[in-house]
């Protein structure tokens, strides 16, 4: 490259500074004259079409020992483009080295740097000459010392933009072939989507494009100094990297050409020739894949007649359906013509496919599991798209709820959104996310958990998830999904009643632990923890959107449910993604403080007997023992709470209260007290929503006595029976000795059934 050939060509009029008519170029060769004497002397003044050149020497401040070959004083010239535009620095040295940072310039012009990482509309609020003097120093001695980047950084990309972009979904890219594409421009013509033309609605402007892509291996460190202004200078680098691009082009058109009646369309459009280029660091660490494109002005017919394998026809009685022939015989490359087609360089954005989106989301994998949410209210309508944004799932959505007015208060829905399902409307938001083919979310309109009522639908979803959501926030969705034959892992999402808090209940991978017993133990942490008093509260204020008894809503502002349907699908995410079983809880402060709670999922044993099923946890046994161990050598106890569910004929303990304090207990009995008690049964009930009640009692055995029920505990169990057989459930109590532990079950008119948990405590 010939820096003389190049100034006299692009800046052919030397000048004065008072001749200079951009205002920041004669500010700038006054500073310099002026202030940094010390560090630049101006050479001279150029103006030319490319703008205004400020042309000097420029002490580097390079070291004894420079990593790159820089000297202590180089020419450069900084061009000032006119207009509102950053400054461009060159180096006029033929020979200066090419180093990371430098910008992208077009073939036959000089070496330019990258002073600025900045967009110009941010830099220029604080660009002086001073700052534009330092940042030229700084690169200098930045190049010099190796510093230019290290090893932890993203590297630059191999080729930089020009201002052009397109955006092509991958899919599109990896099967341009067998498709007929065109570019719709944006309002300003600088950004197109590609798309296939059957795409196309009505009359709308759009350039026919053709897309030939290629992906080259990963290069450590390796980018492009010069864009390549014509199709010979890309197939030069191409060939560097170890790609035919003539010798490809010329098997794909010649494909095309033989049938032209069919392939009209791209042999008449614009050529782009996608790069996909791996970056990688200087320590060898992919760093992401930067795409660009070569666009032609001319059709993929002329580069077919360039590349000597078509003619071109003037009417269809010659045979050329497109315009032109493929030649009987394939001829000598006219190198000539290819230089001549000019290329465009231009970005290339993929689409937002699932691949990006987990990457975005700062993960490697993604994550194609199926999901099943059900309910697609308020948590729903959040936490669902705030999941797919990371590329999470695929998703099909069950509600059999429409959209209400008042329901746009918090909800993902707009107004004329207003009587669609649920369903549809949150199945078809998150299917729009994603631009991937196969991740078309479904919706199912159906209600579930009503007693006897099947949907075939619903059993094959659930059947082929492997994860479902419940943020139905009801009992009965929520016991339903629990007790469904599906093998998928289940979760269940709500918010407070209040709306200040947000709860996850999430299974082990393994549902050795159900959707029906973390209810349990997440009721019981309740009444047991000072923090989250009030958690399950009423809400004072509520709002009734029509006159019906139940149309009611509490008074949760978007700002809030946004907020908490953000920190649930955070952790949703986290609990997905491992095997442990746990429950969440996050609070919300007034001034947006947030606290947070978390507890393991404890392992529960079952017992059966009589057509029931009494569900106890790890907790609630170590609690119990550990209140037995405190009171030795005497015996205690006190009342039982759980979760009912008379149809399903199942009781989930969740605490066990102390014994009051007017109870008596002796090495060899225990008589439990009544103070108090009432009031204990009656707060736990105030703060589970009725949830939590009185099952049955427990007491203690002595060491060395067994847990066989006594003749007294006997006449206890029928006493019981007896109260219990009004509310039509069993009688029940537990009794804790040393090393095990029984549940002693008895209905009316029955033998009282002891059953053990001889696995210790």
């Amino acid at each position: 490259m010939d820096v003389e050939a190049w100034l006299t060509a692009s800046f052919d009029e030397v000048i004065e500074v008072d001749d200079l008519t951009s205002s920041a170029a004669s500010t700038f060769a006054r500073f310099v004259d002026r202030h940094a004497a010390e560090l630049a002397a101006v050479l001279a003044l150029r103006r030319g079409g490319a703008g205004e050149l400020v042309e000097l020497t420029f002490r580097t401040g390079r070291p004894q020992q420079s990593v790159v070959p820089i000297r202590r004083t180089e020419r450069i010239g900084v061009r000032f483009a006119g207009g509102d535009t950053m400054p461009f620095v060159y180096v006029l040295r033929s020979d200066f080295p090419d180093t990371a940072h430098q910008n992208l310039t077009a073939e036959g012009s000089p070496r330019a740097i990258c002073i600025d990482n900045r967009s110009w509309a941010e830099a220029r609020l604080t660009w002086t000459p001073a700052e534009l003097v330092h940042r030229i120093l700084a690169w200098f001695r930045r190049a010099a010392e190796g510093a230019l980047h290290d090893a932890r950084q993203p590297v630059d990309p191999l080729m930089f933009g020009t201002g052009y972009n397109i955006i092509m979904s991958r899919a599109l890219i990896d099967n341009a072939n067998t498709q007929d594409l065109v570019a719709v421009p944006d309002d300003t013509g600088t950004l197109m989507r590609v798309v296939p033309r059957s795409q196309l609605e009505g009359r709308t402007l759009a350039l026919p494009l053709t897309v030939a892509a290629y992906r080259v291996l990963p290069a450590q460190m390796v980018r492009l100094s010069f864009a390549p202004g014509n199709l010979g200078s890309l197939a030069d680098l191409l060939t560097v990297r170890g790609i035919d691009l003539f010798a490809d082009l010329r098997t794909r058109l010649a494909g095309w050409l033989n049938d032209a009646q069919t392939n009209a369309a791209r042999i008449n459009s614009c050529l782009a020739v996608i790069v996909e280029m791996p970056i990688a660091s200087p320590d060898g660490t992919q760093q992401g894949t930067d795409m660009r494109a070569f666009v032609t002005a001319e059709k993929v017919g002329d580069l077919a007649v360039a590349l000597g394998i078509a003619h071109k026809v003037e009417s269809r009685d010659q045979g050329g359906a497109a315009g032109f022939v493929p030649a009987l015989t394939a001829g000598a490359v006219d190198e000539a013509a290819l230089i001549a087609m000019a290329v465009l360089p231009v970005e290339v954005h993929a689409t937002f496919d699932r691949d990006l989106a987990t990457r975005l989301a700062g993960r490697t994998i993604p994550d194609e599991r199926q999901a099943v949410i059900v309910g697609g209210g308020a948590i729903g309508a959040h936490v669902a798209p705030c999941l797919a944004r990371e590329g999470r799932f695929c998703w099909t959505v069950i509600d059999d709820d429409v959209l209400l007015p008042h329901n746009l208060a918090r909800h993902v829905g707009f107004g004329g959104d207003v009587t669609r399902r649920k369903s549809e409307l949150l199945a078809g938001a998150l299917a729009s996310i994603l631009d991937d083919e196969d991740t078309v979310a479904t919706a199912i309109t159906a209600q579930i958990g009503v007693e006897g009522q099947r949907n075939d639908d619903v059993d094959r979803a659930l059947d082929d998830a492997d994860i479902i959501v419940d943020a139905s926030a009801s009992l009965l969705a929520e016991r339903f999904l629990s007790d469904h034959h599906s093998k998928a892992r289940r979760f269940s999402i709500f918010f407070s009643p209040a709306g200040d808090a947000a709860v996850l209940l999430a299974e082990p991978k393994d549902r050795s632990v159900t959707l029906r017993d973390l209810e349990a133990q997440y009721l019981g942490h309740i009444v047991r923890e000072e923090a989250l008093a009030g958690h399950l509260e009423t809400p004072v204020r509520t709002f009734a959107y029509t006159g019906a008894c139940r149309a009611i809503t509490n008074l949760i502002p978007e700002s809030r449910v946004m907020a908490l349907s953000g920190l649930v699908a955070e952790g949703l995410g986290r609990a997905a993604d491992s095997d442990d079983g746990v429950i969440r809880i996050w609070s919300l402060g007034a001034g947006g403080e947030v606290r947070h709670v978390s507890y393991p999922a404890e392992d529960v044993r079952r017992f059966d007997v009589d057509g029931w099923q009494v569900a106890l946890d790890g907790g609630l046994r170590s609690r119990i023992a550990a209140m037995r161990d405190d009171c030795l050598p005497n015996e205690t106890g006190g009342i039982l709470l759980g979760v009912v569910d008379i149809p399903a004929r199942k009781i989930h303990l969740a605490d066990a209260a102390k014994a009051p304090a007017d109870s008596i207990g002796s090495p060899t009995g225990f008589v439990r007290g009544t103070g108090g008690v009432q009031q204990m049964i009656d707060r736990s009930m105030a703060e589970t929503q009725g949830q939590l009640r009185y099952v049955g009692e427990w007491h203690s055995h002595p060491p060395l006595a067994g847990v066989m029920p006594s003749v007294t505990d006997l006449s206890q169990i029928n006493w019981l029976a007896t109260i219990f057989d009004m509310d039509t459930l069993p009688g029940l109590m537990l009794i804790a000795g040393q090393a095990e532990l029984a549940v002693v079950f008895m209905r009316r008119n029955k033998e009282p059934s002891p059953l053990a948990d001889g696995s210790g405590q």
